[in-house]
């Protein structure tokens, strides 16, 4: 799957644990003390579920607020970011692509919740997960395709086919194996991001298709809510994985919210490391929570090296409706391929930069290195490198501020194993639109905005270990972290 780093060329992230204090602006009594709720599995609830019909109830109270109230439904989604006219505090300030990523919508999901339960009047409300990895979650749950629910979206605002339990994600499309097999917490975050969050966002289309319209879409909590979960799991895993602990920028940033009594809130990452013991909640079937704390101590760190071996040498790229295949002569670094495909610490990537489009394209493109002439071009073949769509970053439409390109990196070992293998010195990479299984069969959707690909690059990455703080480095467009 994707990976993508900075264009500086190096990422930081934290080697041991830390630790804080609740943050004052979460501090309150009845939730502290009372035992954690569980964000359940949407998988198999039914319409008549508690959850959902409190979920309903909030709904239709938060529509009836004026937009203007900051616990209105039209406020709450255009916190995430809107097309609504005026401004607001705490409007349009979601992170995607940068170093907030998870920790953004954690808080932002963490406040959402609360205020449910004041308007549905449920206090031991919590907002349910949809567990889309599972083979079995992969239609629109049936209680969000009823059109006399508060959880339906009419079509076209959502896209073909989900409304009726025809449209599927194919399991490509929901593989968070990448992001989950990181150890350092900026290249896992931004995988996750990449698949399944914004494969999700673009095969569902419609509010869901765009950064500025998705949060009016009730399905949209609950995807991130599932994305929210992966959190606790790659943490869950050890074997080296932590929060950015030794990134200063990351655990001081501040961020506004509402709280259920309409008034402002702030939050830094260090109050949303724990979500039983600081934000109360815990998710259905999840391991034992990882406790990290941020106190001030010398963390191990990683420092990411990136050296671009071969430069794609023609002109940009442009994806659109038909299938595209780019070469890419391997035949000055064949001979040294074998020793780098043995390297413990180093991986030979595809870096895509300078990705950009107008518009959220509305398409998924698999990505495939090397495959010979007649191969089928499936996910389970050595050749697919991983997915890849723009949600928000690299979409012109949905800037708020200065514009930022997107930045894919793919693992290519596998791909250039399988490559050593045959004779060939130009390796096809190949891109394939796709989008949702309708009854079962892939889809050819319209690509609402071809996508442009800037450069490509074949390149090694290496990963040095140091100590210290990790240094503070401005972020550079168009610099993207994991």
């Amino acid at each position: 799957m994707s990976n993508r780093f900075t264009r500086r060329r190096f990422m930081v992230t934290a080697g041991a644990a830390a630790s804080t204090v609740l943050g004052s602006s979460i501090f309150n009594l009845e939730s502290v003390w009372a035992a954690p709720v569980t964000r359940r599995n949407l998988g198999g609830m039914l319409a008549s579920d508690p959850v959902l019909v409190s979920y309903r109830k909030a709904i239709k109270a938060m529509k009836a607020l004026p937009t203007s109230n900051p616990l209105s439904w039209n406020y709450q989604a255009a916190i995430h970011r809107t097309t609504l006219s005026g401004s607001f505090p705490a409007w349009n300030t979601c992170q995607h692509g940068t170093h907030f990523f998870w920790s953004w919508h954690r808080m932002y999901l963490y406040w959402f919740e609360r205020i449910i339960r004041k308007m549905s009047s449920d206090p031991g409300w919590a907002l349910p997960f949809w567990d889309y990895h599972n083979a079995s979650q992969r239609t629109l749950p049936v209680p969000f395709r009823d059109p006399k629910s508060e959880l339906y979206v009419a079509d076209p605002n959502r896209g073909t086919g989900w409304n009726t339990g025809a449209a599927s994600f194919p399991a490509s499309h929901v593989d968070p194996s990448a992001g989950m097999a990181e150890l350092d917490y900026f290249f896992a975050q931004g995988d996750i991001e990449s698949n399944p969050h914004n494969n999700v966002h673009g095969d569902i289309g419609g509010w869901m298709g765009g950064v500025s319209t998705a949060a009016q879409d009730p399905v949209f909590y609950v995807h991130h809510s599932n994305i929210d979960r992966y959190w606790n799991l790659w943490l869950a895993q050890s074997g080296g994985r932590h929060n950015p602990l030794s990134d200063a920028a990351w655990k001081g940033t501040t961020y506004t919210f509402f709280n259920e009594s309409g008034t402002a809130v702030t939050m830094t990452p260090c109050d949303v490391l724990r979500c039983a013991d600081q934000l109360n909640y815990t998710y259905e079937g999840e391991p034992t929570e990882v406790k990290e704390y941020c106190l001030k101590f010398p963390f191990p760190w990683w420092w990411l090296i990136v050296q671009v071996l071969i430069q794609w040498p023609g002109p940009p790229v442009e994806l659109g409706e038909r299938e595209i295949t780019v070469p890419i002569d391997i035949a000055r670094i064949r001979e040294r391929m074998p020793a780098l495909l043995q390297s413990r610490n180093e991986r030979l990537v595809i870096e895509l930069d300078n990705v950009v489009a107008d518009r959220a394209p509305g398409v998924v493109w698999e990505v495939y290195l090397g495959a010979p002439p007649n191969t089928a071009l499936t996910a389970e073949s050595p050749h697919f490198l991983g997915t890849m769509t723009l949600f928000a970053s690299g979409v012109r439409e949905h800037t708020h501020g200065e514009f930022k390109p997107e930045h894919f990196t793919f693992n290519a070992t596998r791909a250039l194993e399988a490559a050593l293998r045959t004779k060939q010195e130009k390796l096809p990479l190949v891109f394939v639109p796709t989008g949702p299984l309708i009854d079962g069969k892939p889809s050819h959707p319209k690509v609402q905005s071809p996508v442009r690909i800037g450069a490509i690059n074949v390149s090694i990455a290496r990963q040095e270990e140091r100590k210290g703080d990790a240094p503070i480095v401005p972020e550079r467009e168009p610099n993207r972290p994991k």
